[in-house]
């Protein structure tokens, strides 16, 4: 891992030697903050740009975090670090090492209800397994410029999230004509042999392109026994800012991960080691990963996944509202060994996933005075290098902001869902390629989802709400 992030960091100061001649001024970057310019963060739309100096804007259906600006006691490494600020946000970990386990919820709702984004396109729900968790180790937060959260599930413009969406939004450069970019380098160390290091560069030419680079490479020994980690990411961001005031944005996410599953350590066993903290096997609760449940000393026990994330991103003011139009494609191994108390060894080795996907949307175009519309849809498949649609997922939905006096808005529309898989109709003999192939069918389901949602401002800083809404889940 750290080879590998040693070639990232040669690669941006490469780049950044090639654009560091010329002085830097921020003075277009300080005009820019006082035009005061309508600010919409994606797909949730905000006025009067919130966040040009607060780092966290709480509002009555979402919050918003400016990851630069965010400050808080203790290390901030990982999205799940600025998660567990956020109102209604609880964060479950069941150690200091970075996990591919850990699990998010907001308002009581874990994660095979809520729906995680990066930039709009989804990050849960990945292969031919529709693997609900989250690996949040996947998503470095060195490319992070705002995260938003939205509580409930009464945004239309969110699939599948029942119990509200998390949409982390990352830095794509930025338009200015000063050569000379943004630099950041930072190193941070440990106890338990603890070691970060990461650097960025972010900047833009002649008005006309932006750019966004950052590389981090983390590990540590952990406190338990194997609990080790190491992880090395790249993440690039390149903006073409277009005549028309629209923006072509490209992105690819690297990320390879390693974490060691904790052993038991039974001072009991003949394998014991005193070096590390007594773990009996009969005293342990929630010392489990997933399908492994308890591992045991006897050789490698890992969770180890390498993933690569591609996106294009197009954003266009169209009329009255805005286009915006998004392919995405995500690519993942995943490995994963233990050892049981008897010593033997437990392995999947070459899960791998497969994500592509496409949506448009037409956002907050007002064709009728005080309403705000929005329609869209999505399509997705998911599966394995050998069946890569083995999911496919079609939706669609339309969505009316009505102000109806300054204090009052009624948020209401619908969503549509077809979800189709491959599957195997009741009474399947065995496994075998005949009996299969006999008793295959293509499963189809099919929903509407009709949400609305009343609010009323008292003032600034109370608001009172009351939302309705259905939503459809994975089988």
């Amino acid at each position: 891992m750290k080879k590998l992030f040693n070639i990232y960091l040669v690669t941006m100061i490469s780049f950044l030697f090639l654009l560091s001649i010329p002085g830097y001024s921020s003075a277009q970057v300080e005009k820019e903050k006082k035009e005061g310019h309508p600010y919409r963060l994606e797909k949730v739309i905000v006025r009067d740009h919130p966040l040009r100096d607060e780092a966290m804007v709480v509002m009555p259906d979402v919050t918003v975090i400016n990851v630069d600006k965010f400050k808080k006691a203790g290390r901030m490494q990982n999205i799940q670090d600025v998660l567990s600020e956020a109102l209604g946000i609880n964060v479950l970990r069941s150690n200091i090492t970075p996990s591919p386990s850990e699990t998010v919820y907001i308002r009581g709702m874990d994660q095979s209800r809520i729906q995680i984004f990066m930039d709009g396109r989804p990050m849960r729900l990945m292969g031919k397994r529709g693997y609900y968790k989250i690996d949040w180790t996947s998503m470095p937060l060195d490319n992070v410029e705002t995260i938003e959260i939205i509580r409930g599930s009464h945004s239309l413009l969110y699939p599948f999230s029942m119990g509200g969406a998390i949409n982390i939004i990352t830095k794509k450069g930025k338009k200015t004509d000063e050569i000379k970019p943004d630099i950041s380098v930072t190193t941070e160390f440990g106890s338990y042999g603890a070691e970060s290091y990461s650097a960025s560069i972010l900047g833009g030419l002649f008005n006309t392109i932006g750019y966004s680079f950052s590389g981090a490479g983390r590990s540590g020994d952990g406190y338990l026994r194997n609990n080790y980690y190491d992880t090395g990411s790249f993440n690039s961001r390149i903006s073409l800012y277009l005549p028309t005031d629209g923006t072509l944005s490209c992105g690819w996410d690297h990320v390879e991960n390693e974490t060691g599953y904790a052993v038991i350590n039974d001072s009991a066993r003949d394998d014991y080691d005193p070096d590390y903290p007594v773990v009996p096997a009969d005293e342990v609760d929630t010392f489990t990963h997933d399908y492994e449940g308890k591992s045991y000393p006897g050789g490698d026990s890992y969770w180890k996944r390498r993933t690569n994330e591609y996106n294009i991103l197009f954003e266009q003011p169209l009329g009255p509202g805005e286009l915006r139009a998004q392919i995405y494609k995500h690519k993942s191994e995943r490995d994963r060994l233990s050892y049981t108390s008897d010593g033997t060894q437990k392995k999947q080795l070459d899960s791998n996933e497969y994500n592509m996907g496409y949506n448009l949307d037409y956002l907050d175009f007002e064709l009728i005075v005080n309403h705000a519309f929005s329609i869209g849809g999505d399509y997705r498949t998911q599966g394995d290098k050998d069946n890569k649609d083995y999911y496919e997922i079609i939706s669609g939905y339309f969505q009316d902001v009505w102000s109806i006096t300054p204090a009052l808005t009624i948020t209401w529309g619908a969503r549509y869902y077809e979800f189709q898989s491959d599957a195997y109709k009741a009474g399947l003999p065995d496994m075998s390629e005949a009996s299969k192939a006999q008793y295959a069918y293509r499963r189809i389901e099919n929903e509407w989802c009709p949400k609305a949602r009343l609010d009323y401002e008292f003032d600034t800083s109370l608001s009172l709400y009351a939302a309705v809404s259905r939503e459809m889940r994975t089988p």
